[in-house]
């Protein structure tokens, strides 16, 4: 994306996301559009209507959560970033393998809405 049209202070904080290690990405995408939904279709509504303004930080959002599911992890890291920062329970599997299945389901679904945005 060119940010040179933008006002400097866009351009910023652009930088300063964009700078983030990947567990903040994900905290923050987990804060944004997980926390207070009810239903993974809201959570999918919402990042559906973000991309149809923009695909900038769900990409870095879906670069993130791949990057987090990928690396070894502290135990208990994953299961933290969803029933804590994602404020979702998990019935069946409260473990770091449930935990990545279920980031593993947000990241699908971020990548068919990023791929559907164009």
């Amino acid at each position: 994306m060119d940010t040179s049209g933008l006002p400097e202070s866009v351009r910023a904080r652009i930088a300063e996301r964009t700078a983030l290690p990947a567990i903040d990405k994900v905290r923050s995408f987990l804060h944004g559009y997980v926390a207070d939904a009810e239903t993974l279709d809201e959570v999918q509504l919402e990042i559906q209507d973000t991309a149809n303004v923009n695909t900038l930080f769900l990409r870095q959002y879906l670069e993130a959560l791949e990057t987090i599911l990928s690396e070894p992890t502290p135990p208990g890291t994953l299961l933290r970033l969803v029933e804590g920062d994602a404020n979702w329970g998990i019935d069946h599997d409260q473990t770091d393998a449930g935990a990545a299945a279920f980031l593993a389901g947000l990241a699908r679904m971020l990548r068919s809405v990023i791929e559907a945005a164009g």
